[in-house]
């Protein structure tokens, strides 16, 4: 699964000001298997969320808004991970599905794949293998995030402008040279430079036309 990016959407993901929390949901009965997870993607860094009971997930999944990944297992009492997965599939949840599971096999796994889960993984997982499934899943679910949030990123970033900035990019869209901008705002053009260089670089912006298509997305 791949999300193509703009230049300036690839850079904004790695812009420090954008900074999100990322939340690894397990679905899993296994209550040993659980707190293995949980103790393993925490010393990588992440938030872990554990549902032993796959009823209890589809009653709570909708209070987390973070992006992240769902870790799946498929047998389970009640309601089986591939049962999950369909429902899920119809409410239309957006996170990437990792199925991890100790009783799979090559023909489930690849219609869980065809039905649009990220991966499909056996117990016990390599750990190399399970950290580069997460990681590519949490990457996935950010792009996505913003591809489908972009006017609301785009506003919160160049909201982190100052006054002063946000007049200069405006002016440097508008085709204005750096020495007119600073006659109209009566400053030096060192400062307009300045101001310009700093605003370009929180909007991860590396041209006049990177910029003017920036601000077209927040004003349209």
């Amino acid at each position: 699964m791949t999300v193509i990016l703009e230049p300036t959407e690839r850079r904004i993901l790695q812009n420090p000001l954008e900074n999100p929390e990322i939340l690894i949901r397990i679905v899993d009965d296994n209550t040993a298997t659980c707190k293995s997870l949980e103790f393993f993607l925490e010393a990588l860094g992440y938030q872990v969320k554990i549902w032993n009971d796959p009823e209890q997930f589809l009653k709570e999944y909708k209070e987390d808004k973070e992006d992240g990944c769902l870790l799946l297992d498929i047998r389970m009492p009640k309601i089986s991970g591939i049962e999950l997965h369909d429902i899920l599939i119809k409410e239309k949840f957006r996170l990437p599905i990792i199925f991890l599971t100790g009783h799979g096999d090559v023909e489930m796994a690849v219609d869980s794949v065809k039905k649009g889960a990220f991966n499909f993984l056996l117990k016990p997982s390599n750990e190399e293998k399970l950290t580069e499934t997460i990681e590519a899943a949490v990457q996935f679910s950010l792009e996505t995030h913003l591809k489908e949030n972009k006017k609301i990123i785009f506003q919160e970033v160049f909201d982190s402008l100052t006054p002063r900035e946000k007049e200069v990019v405006r002016l440097v869209a508008r085709g204005k040279l750096n020495k007119i901008i600073a006659s109209d705002l009566n400053i030096s053009e060192k400062t307009v430079q300045q101001h310009r260089s700093v605003a370009c670089h929180k909007l991860a912006v590396r041209s006049v036309p990177e910029l003017v298509d920036f601000l077209k997305v927040i004003d349209n």
